[in-house]
């Protein structure tokens, strides 16, 4: 069933963001995010049902609106222009288009997290919705930050800070994490109010090589909000099938990405998680259809409430007939399910 077009009252500023630019909007439910973009990003949406392979990890596209200039994500809810939001029911039917990012990606550089001011949002499902407590992680890939359009400056500003990190080693690095710790951490200075600890860009940063494993050991194994080893184990395992999968479609695709990144989101809440996994385990495989990650399409009634796995940030990518596969995205793809992998069998 179609999504009824929002209205200006529809929409707040959207709180659940870990990194990226300001200016993300939310509905009141949370269930969608609505973020400014660029033309370029929309039009890769627009084509994803023409490369279904790779569709099926891109995050469901339910249209775009248009916002009046505005010094913040609150005056801009109160500036929308009136705009119908596309359905995204054809899309999803014949991609098979799994659910939206949570986690604004993080795009280093001169915007330091301002507004991007494009006058354009593209509206996609928040796939953290589903969630207790959901656990977030952005990997943002690439060695290489830039495409073409970039200007001299600043291929040598984001020339840079890949050098200094591990998107010039491994392929990826950390963008930002928000981690649940448990309802008795909620008095830790480094926790917020809402028993979340926030890592942002900064924390990704500071990782070698040899250490980021120490990053993903953070965010996948949290024992003060009862996600033990084998919990954080089971986690780890699922997410490796899901980038496994996101490795075989982008070696299918022609196509490039700059600044793309994986998304994370698992179930922070322990028994929360728990049951999901057990939901998920006596679930019948061909009881219902299911996308290539793993999820049912069946109006999301199905899908796991225990993890999710999506590409997200898609407003340097194109598709490039002829160029062979994005090896600058794929590298940090396979180091991330390396280092996945070694933790799934610790």
């Amino acid at each position: 069933m179609a999504r009824a077009p929002l209205s200006e009252s529809d929409l707040v500023a959207f709180g659940d963001a870990a990194a990226g630019h300001d200016g993300v909007l939310s509905d009141a439910s949370g269930s969608v995010v609505v973020k400014p973009c660029t033309t370029a990003e929309v039009a890769f949406y627009e084509s994803a049902p023409s490369h279904p392979q790779f569709a099926v990890y891109m995050p469901t596209y339910m249209g775009t609106l248009k916002i009046s200039s505005a010094a913040s994500a609150d005056e801009a809810a109160a500036g929308l222009e009136a705009s119908a939001i596309a359905s995204s029911q054809s899309i999803a039917s014949a991609a098979a288009l799994g659910t939206a990012s949570s986690l604004a990606p993080n795009d280093p550089g001169p915007m330091k997290g301002k507004k991007l001011e494009t006058g354009l949002s593209i509206v996609l499902e928040n796939i953290a919705s589903p969630f207790k407590k959901p656990n977030i992680l952005d990997v943002k890939l690439g060695a290489q930050l830039w495409d073409d359009s970039a200007s001299p400056q600043k291929r040598e500003r984001l020339d840079k800070v890949a050098a200094e990190t591990t998107s010039k080693s491994l392929g990826f690095r950390i963008a930002g994490m928000k981690v649940w710790q448990g309802e008795g951490k909620r008095n830790d200075p480094l926790v917020d109010a809402t028993g979340y600890r926030v890592y942002d860009k900064l924390y990704g940063r500071k990782f070698s090589a040899d250490m980021v494993i120490e990053g993903f050991r953070e965010f996948l194994f949290v024992p003060t909000a009862g996600v033990d080893e084998d919990l954080g184990r089971a986690i780890t395992s699922l997410f490796l099938k899901q980038v496994e999968g996101i490795q075989k479609a982008l070696e299918a695709q022609e196509s490039r990405m700059y600044s793309a990144s994986i998304l994370f989101v698992y179930e922070g809440d322990a028994e929360a998680l728990k049951k999901a996994l057990e939901a998920d385990a006596s679930r019948a495989p061909s009881s219902v259809p299911a996308d290539r990650d793993g999820q049912s399409d069946d109006e999301g009634e199905d899908k796991s409430k225990a993890y999710a796995v999506k590409l997200i940030d898609f407003a340097h990518a194109t598709w490039t007939p002829g160029q062979g596969p994005d090896e600058n995205a794929l590298q940090g793809v396979r180091s991330t399910a390396k280092i996945l992998g070694d933790l799934a069998r610790k």
